[in-house]
């Protein structure tokens, strides 16, 4: 498996983790299968959504475990753009408070695996 698929495989089992733990979510719903749909015409720009509108902004974020700073840099970027990316990280402005240790810990190591995947990929 090539670094780009395996960093796209990723992505899409958080959105569908996402899905199965929000299901009457429509927005993470729509944005899952967008992105689906991307990986499938074109899995690169893929990547490239998630270096533009998470990693750079949010890899030190992520990398620390500062849920404070990545929310706000999610509504930053919420009240100012949107695509796929954006609708998961709307979950740290609209879930994350009332979500369980568990749930916050599975996101952080998901969100760490993409960048790392992404650092990879994008070198290739």
């Amino acid at each position: 498996m090539s670094l780009l698929s395996a960093f796209n495989t990723q992505l899409v089992n958080l959105f569908d983790e996402l899905c199965q733990t929000f299901p009457d979510d429509k927005e993470i719903k729509m944005a899952t299968e967008a992105v689906k749909g991307a990986r499938k015409i074109n899995p690169r720009l893929v990547l490239d959504l998630f270096i533009d509108h998470v990693y750079q902004d949010c890899s030190t974020a992520i990398k620390e475990r500062n849920a404070p700073l990545f929310r706000q840099i999610a509504q930053h970027k919420i009240s100012n753009q949107f695509n796929e990316m954006i609708s998961a990280l709307a979950i740290f402005d609209k879930y994350w408070d009332t979500m369980g240790q568990k749930n916050q810990d599975v996101i952080w190591q998901y969100l760490k695996v993409l960048c790392v995947l992404c650092e990879k990929a994008r070198s290739t």
